[in-house]
């Protein structure tokens, strides 16, 4: 197949079903916002929470897809330049607005740290989007002390942060995706920490030790040249 024929086919995926599959899920995030404030059962929300994890999994692994077609530059880029990329795909495909500061960030970052940066910041603005209820989020990004840090905030509606040490938290759909942040953070020796509460937003903050003792165990060659 032609190089320009593939470049044509994986353009009209991004710009359909890609869309479409974006513009079902913030559908679905109103109607579950519309049934909080309703006497919606519980089987309702949660067979609804069931849809919207499938979508937005559908979504990342149609992504994951079309990143095995583009140039592997993942290893080579700067951490900075791999965020700064996340942020504007997030903007385009959600109309949110990501305020990003970076400030002392190392050149040479082992591969398992942008790999584990990049989950956690890409799972943090999805959880945004879909249940702060605002459109603007506040990104840091920095280095310190031999450490990266990265913090994601927002001034939405807030919650209660779960305790992710109690076995059943793992049981509830919403806790999902901070359970997944946690442990990735945790492989690499770093520390995870969720900063809410209800009516007064949201900060996730993340450091990692930049010194890790074999950073081949904890990369995801798998995927690893899917990242974009």
């Amino acid at each position: 197949m032609a190089e320009e024929e593939l470049a044509r086919i994986v353009l009209d995926i991004h710009d359909g079903p890609v869309q479409y599959l974006f513009s079902a899920l913030s559908l679905l995030t109103g109607v579950q916002n519309d049934l909080a404030e309703s006497n919606a059962s519980p089987e309702t929300r949660a067979r609804l929470a069931q849809v919207g994890m499938l979508l937005e999994s559908s979504l990342y692994e149609i992504k994951y897809f079309l990143g095995t077609f583009r140039p592997p530059e993942f290893r080579r880029r700067a951490l900075t330049s791999i965020v700064e990329g996340l942020v504007i795909q997030h903007e385009e495909w959600t109309g949110a607005v990501v305020h990003l500061e970076t400030d002392s960030v190392p050149e040479e970052i082992p591969l398992a740290i942008k790999i584990a940066l990049y989950r956690v910041l890409q799972e943090a603005l999805s959880n945004a989007n879909r249940h702060a209820g605002v459109v603007e989020h506040w990104v840091r990004l920095w280095g310190e002390a031999g450490r990266i840090w990265l913090e994601v905030a927002d001034d939405g509606r807030g919650f209660e942060p779960p305790d992710l040490e109690n076995p059943l938290t793992t049981d509830h759909a919403d806790h999902i995706g901070l359970l997944g942040m946690r442990d990735r953070v945790a492989l690499l020796n770093g520390t995870f920490r969720i900063e809410s509460s209800p009516g007064h937003g949201a900060k996730i903050i993340v450091s990692i030790p930049l010194d890790q003792p074999d950073v081949s165990l904890f990369t995801d060659h798998k995927h690893e040249h899917a990242i974009t």
